[in-house]
């Protein structure tokens, strides 16, 4: 739980942060919270440092979506000038950003620098009226001469900083030429633009400011940047649970910096939503992320005529940068009217050409976040799954164990009865045929949520009988789940003076998620004096977040020296992060002979990454005959990359019938590209007794690792066949790993297949035609930009773990 953000609403966070207004924000405050676009940073001020008063000045472009920094980066810039002795002693700091709306004329933008010139330097000087000039042109001159008489008599530089300068150069016209000029002829005002696009003037050779100015992209934050930007807001907002949040979740930070475009505006958003609903899961973050921008998003989109709007949702669904005859294809409008509205879309700034090598370019959204926004929007169901699912491979893919402990958590939610059927019906699906989690949890994570479907079934009374027959026969009923039978067995009981009747009817409602009814009967025990219904009813108040009762009866029934209790307001502590009291009470357990608390306090240390005392205790539980420890110190040792202890471990397990054990193991082998031989025997012999998903890809990788090819394709089609098309991102890196590239290209292309898998696996789509060379039609120009490096490190992958193999 974020306590420290429970009782916030609202935008809380980003007004916090005041990141719409960023360039409003006061130097002190603005300048502390400058921790990412450093570099530009410095490239710009250093270059003003070092300028002496007859060198030429550096016009600089500041390129970047919105959202990236520009306006913050230019406001930090006139912060430096106006505090640094140094380069206040040069220049002066002119940012208009506020003002620009009313320029659209060259003279309008030097009459806003001449004010603000006036104001600062403290110049009496008054201006000719307009009017008693010939032209506008003539006009413009004059104001700049009398911009360099004021510089001139201050000893001074300007430094003009314009953001949206794009939009300011589309309104000059021909003043773009003065502009040049005069910039040109004089050396004593400097440019600083900010553009959210390369814009004409920029990069076509015949427009007054081809190559004119030095450009700076703001590119989307990096991992890294991120991390140090969570790690920076904990400090200075005294929110801790951001303190090293992305190391620990680097797989859904790196999902949501490619989806979003990793913008600082869009982490923003992102980070208000984890601190107020921390329970969501992975797409439902990208979705929640994508509402926040909705305001901004529809304006854009409704301020379009219908074809354009058009256009622009096809080209956003396509995905892929496309050609014209696509468009024409997809939105059924004339090839020379798409040409047009996609001319005009350029103009705007929201579509962008990319050039081939023939006269067919390619077109995209330029910003990506739009597309995907327009997506999981505007898009239909089959156009949403697309999304989810490349969500979930990009989260998979950079961090599996983010995944693992997503599973523990959702887990332990299901166990405290935390999540409705609906939604756990869904998620555990997922889970449950997750490669990250072992088959006891995959049984466990089913088991539990079938347990929330189930239907509460009236009983009937029937007559008593002799206690001892009755109470072998209900053990048996329960151990069947057979809860109806179990509640009639229970009424043939007479006596009631210990207590024994209602503590087991308390018990048998509480496995029928009575809770009413099992509070009763507990209730009514207690008063008889039954101790385990002490500790039960803390069970069943744990299991309503009724944290306080459940922790008051735990105490209660230690009192009475319930040792079961000491184990389970340990776990109660261990649930609320209370992990001292927890350690203490699983301690007190031990003393007292519960061997489940070694087993507990064992997984305690390791959520903590305490791994020496982890395997203290796992040691220990051994000991005393848990055989449940033996395969947990495999996987312990396995995660330390321990290969030798881990295997020493599975091999116990499976000597005491652990057959999970048997799965580890060959996948210890494969993982350490040893033991073929082994590892294919180990995977035949568990998929053989517990045939799943997992062992089935797991035997078709491992066989194919030993050289035996045979029926490979028909086994992989039954794999299909018999799971669907969930979950096979590993099977399908695996057989890149084992240099079956076409193999994967077959799948990928094949009639009864293909759609399905690409739909899902698009990013080893990608890498497999690129590691097939099948590059035609444009494909790298194609793939979208946000998944480009994560195309290419697949492909490294792929070429390392050849090599590996290849031993």
């Amino acid at each position: 739980m974020m306590e420290n953000s429970e009782m916030k609403t609202g935008n809380w966070f980003v007004d916090e942060l005041n990141y719409y207004q960023a360039a409003n924000s006061d130097n002190e405050s603005l300048r502390k919270n400058f921790v990412i676009r450093k570099a530009e940073f410095e490239i710009i001020v250093d270059d003003l440092r070092r300028k002496n008063d007859y060198d030429p000045l550096q016009h600089e472009l500041v390129l970047g979506r919105r959202g990236s920094g520009k306006s913050t980066l230019l406001k930090r810039i006139q912060i430096e000038i106006e505090e640094d002795p140094e380069l206040a002693k040069k220049y002066v700091a002119v940012n208009l950003a506020e003002e620009q709306a009313g320029i659209y004329r060259l003279s309008d933008l030097w009459f806003e620098v001449w004010q603000e010139l006036k104001n600062q330097l403290n110049t009496a000087t008054a201006l000719a009226e307009f009017s008693t000039f010939a032209n506008n042109q003539d006009y413009t001159r004059y104001l700049f001469l009398e911009i360099h008489k004021v510089l001139t008599a201050a000893h001074k530089k300007a430094v003009v900083l314009l953001d949206n300068l794009d939009r300011i150069l589309e309104n000059l016209d021909d003043d773009g030429h003065l502009l040049r000029e005069l910039l040109l002829n004089y050396n004593d005002l400097q440019l600083i633009g900010g553009s959210t696009r390369m814009d004409e003037h920029f990069w076509q050779y015949d427009k007054p400011f081809y190559d004119f100015f030095r450009k700076h992209h703001l590119a989307s934050l990096q991992f890294e940047e991120i991390d140090l930007l969570l790690n920076h807001w904990s400090d200075a907002m005294k929110l801790p649970e951001l303190q090293g949040y992305a190391l620990k979740n680097q797989g859904k930070i790196e999902a949501i910096r490619i989806l979003t475009d990793g913008l600082p505006r869009t982490l923003q958003f992102f980070i208000q939503i984890l601190l107020q609903e921390s329970d969501l899961y992975g797409f439902d973050y990208i979705r929640r992320v994508m509402d926040k921008a909705t305001p901004l998003y529809q304006e854009r989109l409704n301020s379009l005529t219908a074809p354009q709007r058009k256009i622009v949702l096809e080209m956003a669904f396509l995905w892929e940068a496309c050609s014209t005859k696509q468009l024409v294809d997809k939105c059924r409008i004339e090839s020379k009217l798409i040409s047009s509205f996609v001319k005009q879309l350029t103009g705007f700034g929201i579509v962008e050409t990319i050039s081939t090598n023939n006269k067919n370019h390619l077109y995209r959204l330029s910003e990506r976040f739009f597309n995907m926004w327009l997506i999981i929007t505007q898009g239909n169901p089959e156009q949403k799954r697309k999304a989810l699912w490349l969500t979930i491979f990009l989260e998979s893919w950079y961090d599996a164990n983010e995944l693992k402990s997503l599973a523990y958590a959702y887990k332990q939610k299901l166990k405290q009865g935390l999540v409705s059927y609906d939604k756990a019906s869904v998620l555990t699906k997922g889970f449950s045929q997750s490669r990250y989690i072992t088959t006891d949890d995959r049984d466990e994570l089913i088991d539990l949520t079938t347990q929330l479907e189930q239907k509460i079934i009236n009983n009937l009374h029937g007559l008593p009988r002799r206690f001892k027959e009755i109470f072998e026969e209900l053990k048996e009923l329960i151990g069947k789940e057979d809860y109806e039978l179990a509640l009639q067995k229970i009424e043939e009981i007479e006596n009631e003076e210990d207590g024994i009747k209602f503590h087991w009817k308390g018990y048998v409602y509480n496995e029928l998620h009575m809770a009413a009814e099992a509070e009763e009967y507990y209730l009514k025990a207690i008063k008889k004096g039954h101790t385990n219904a002490l500790n039960n009813l803390g069970i069943l108040y744990n299991g309503r977040k009724k944290s306080l009762q459940a922790e008051e009866c735990y105490l209660k029934a230690i009192e009475k020296g319930n040792t079961n209790a000491l184990n389970n307001l340990a776990n109660l502590y261990k649930n609320q992060d209370k992990v001292l009291q927890a350690e203490a009470y699983y301690l007190k357990a031990i003393e007292k002979g519960n061997k489940n608390a070694l087993f507990n306090l064992a997984l305690l240390y390791k959520n903590q990454n305490k791994i020496l005392q982890a395997e203290e205790y796992y040691l220990k539980a051994v000991e005393k005959g848990d055989t449940g420890a033996l395969f947990n110190l495999g996987n312990l040792y396995s995660d330390q990359n321990k290969a030798q202890q881990a295997e020493a471990y599975y091999l116990k397990a499976i000597a005491k019938g652990d057959t999970n054990a048997l799965n580890n193991l060959a996948n210890l082998y494969y993982e350490e590209g040893k033991q073929k031989s082994k590892a294919l025997r180990y995977i035949t012999e568990y998929h053989q007794s517990s045939k799943n998903k997992n062992s089935s890809e797991t035997e078709i990788i491992v066989r194919i690792w030993n050289g035996d090819f045979e029926n490979v394709e028909v086994k992989i089609n039954q794999l299909f066949t018999d799971y669907g098309y969930e979950e096979l991102d590993e099977l399908i890196e695996n057989l890149l790993y084992q240099e079956q590239k076409h193999l994967v290209l077959s799948l990928f292309e094949s009639e009864q297949h293909g759609k399905a898998l690409k739909d899902r696996y698009v990013l080893l789509y990608y890498a497999t035609l690129l590691l097939t060379n099948k590059v035609d039609n444009n494909l790298e120009l194609r793939i979208p930009p946000e998944v480009m490096a994560t195309v290419e490190a697949i492909i490294e992958k792929v070429k390392e773990k050849n090599a590996f193999y290849a031993r």
